[in-house]
C-alpha cells in the first residue's frame, strides 16, 4: 500500500517524535491527484493514535488526532471553526479527557461552531478575536489532558481548496507562534494538498511556507509499480486456492498508464484481474479491464477527473481547449497551438487558459509563457474517451488464439 514512500513515513513519525518531546515538526504534503497524500494522512493519523506501531521501531505514540477537509467556500472563521469543531469531537470521542476537559466546550460556547456564527450578530465575527480564543482553548486543553495523551495532531486535508483569502498561511502562522507563547509546544499541524498549497500558504503570509517540512510526492518508479502488482498477486493467491500470473507485456502497461499514481495501479490492476478469465492477465485482460463500461477509465473519471471537467467548468468553450490539449496526451502544448486548433478568439481563450490555471486543471511551464500541458496521460485518455474519441492507442481487438 506504501511502496515508495518509506521515507516519507520515516519522516513524519519522526515528527511525531519531536512533538512528543517538546519541538513540533510541522508538515506539508503535495502532489497531484491520486497521488497518495490522503493514504499517507491516515497511516499518520493511526500511527498518532497507537492503533500501529512506527517503521522506525520507535515506542508507539498516544496523540489525539483532529482530521479537518477544507472547501472553496471556507473562510477565515470557516477555517477556526472548523479547527475547534475537529479538536472538540476528537475530545468528545476519548472518554478520559471528555471528563476532565473544559476549555473546547467553552470555546464552543462562545462561537456557534456549525456555521460559525458569534451569538451576538454575525456581523461582529472577528477572526482574530477567535484565533486568540483557539489558542488559549488548545493550550488550557492540552493541559487538561497531557496525562493522558502525548500531544495534539491537527490534520488538514485539501489545504489548496479555499482562496488566498481564508488565511490558512496566517492562521498557521500565528496560531503555531501563539501557542508558543503560551508554553504549548505539544501541538503538531499537517497539510495536504495539490502543488498549488504553497503559493495560496505564501499569498495570505509570505513566511508562513516556512513553518513547514515540505514533501512533495512524486509518481513512483516503473520498479515500484510493478512490485505493487506483483505484491497485489502475490496476496491474492495466499487468499486464493489458485495463482493468477501476469504477462510481461500487460504488467509494461499497466506501469506505463498509471503513470507511477498509486490509485491509479489500484484500479487499472484491479479491472485487469476482475476481467480475467483464465488465471493469465494478458494485454487483452489490461485493455478490456480499461475500457469496458464502468471500466478503470470509467472509475478513475468518477473519482478524479468528472469534477474538473464538468463541475469546475461551466464552459464548453473551455472544454475544447481541453479537448485540443489531450491530443498532446501530457505533452506541452503552446498556447498559439491551441489557438489554431479551437479557433477561439484571444480574450476568450485568455480567459479559459486563466481560469483552467487557477482552477489547478492544467499545469503551466516554468520560465516559459504560454506553455501548458494537462497534469497526466490518464486524464487526457479519459477526455478522449468521454467524448467518444478515442485516442490512437486505444484497445486493439484479440488475435487469434488469444
Amino acid at each position: 500500500m506504501f511502496a515508495g514512500r518509506i521515507d516519507e513515513i520515516r519522516k513524519l513519525e519522526q515528527g511525531l517524535f519531536q512533538t512528543k518531546n517538546g519541538n513540533p515538526q510541522h508538515f506539508l504534503i503535495t502532489g497531484e491527484r491520486g497521488i497518495g497524500k490522503s493514504s499517507l494522512f491516515l497511516n499518520l493519523d493511526w500511527v498518532a493514535r497507537g492503533v500501529i506501531a512506527p517503521l522506525g521501531g520507535e515506542a508507539s505514540s498516544n496523540f489525539l488526532v483532529a482530521s479537518i477537509v477544507l472547501e472553496p467556500s471556507t473562510d477565515y472563521a470557516g477555517l477556526i471553526g472548523k479547527v475547534g469543531a475537529a479538536l472538540r469531537q476528537a475530545v468528545a470521542a476519548q472518554k478520559p479527557a471528555t471528563e476532565v476537559c473544559k476549555a473546547l466546550w467553552d470555546f464552543a460556547a462562545r462561537w456557534e461552531i456549525a456555521g460559525v456564527k458569534y451569538r451576538a450578530a454575525p456581523s461582529v465575527i472577528d477572526p482574530h478575536e477567535m484565533l486568540d480564543d483557539l489558542v488559549l482553548a488548545v493550550k488550557n486543553a492540552f493541559d487538561d489532558i497531557k496525562l493522558y495523551f502525548e500531544g495534539i495532531l491537527i490534520l488538514i486535508d485539501e489545504a489548496d481548496k479555499p482562496p488566498h483569502t481564508a488565511h490558512l498561511g496566517e492562521f498557521v502562522k500565528l496560531f503555531t507562534e501563539r501557542l508558543t507563547r503560551q508554553g504549548c509546544d505539544a501541538v503538531c499541524i499537517g497539510l495536504a494538498g495539490l502543488p498549488a498549497v504553497l503559493d495560496r500558504l505564501a499569498q495570505s503570509h509570505e513566511s508562513s511556507p516556512r513553518v513547514f517540512e515540505v514533501l512533495t510526492l512524486e509518481p513512483l518508479s516503473p520498479q515500484e509499480r510493478k512490485w505493487v502488482v506483483e505484491r497485489a498477486l502475490a496476496t491474492a493467491a495466499e487468499k486464493n486456492d489458485f495463482v493468477t500470473r501476469i504477462e510481461d507485456d500487460a504488467l509494461d502497461w499497466l506501469s506505463s498508464m498509471s503513470e507511477g499514481y498509486p490509485h491509479f495501479i489500484q484500479q487499472f490492476g484491479y479491472c485487469a484481474f476482475d476481467v480475467d478469465v483464465d488465471n493469465n492477465i494478458d494485454m487483452f485482460d489490461v485493455f478490456k479491464g480499461a475500457f469496458n463500461e464502468n471500466g478503470a477509465f470509467h472509475q478513475l473519471g468518477i473519482k478524479y477527473f468528472r469534477d474538473l471537467y464538468f463541475e469546475q467548468i461551466n464552459s464548453e468553450e473551455y472544454r475544447e481547449v481541453l479537448r485540443v490539449m489531450s491530443t498532446a496526451m501530457d505533452g506541452w502544448v503552446t498556447k498559439a497551438h491551441i489557438r489554431k486548433e479551437t479557433g477561439l478568439k484571444e480574450t476568450t481563450l485568455g480567459n479559459a487558459i486563466a481560469a483552467l490555471k487557477s482552477r489547478n486543471i492544467i499545469v503551466a511551464q516554468e520560465g516559459k509563457k504560454g506553455v501548458y500541458r494537462l497534469p497526466n496521460k490518464s486524464f487526457a485518455i479519459w477526455i478522449g474517451w468521454i467524448t467518444a474519441a478515442k485516442a490512437a492507442s486505444g484497445p486493439p481487438s484479440p488475435q487469434a488464439g488469444e
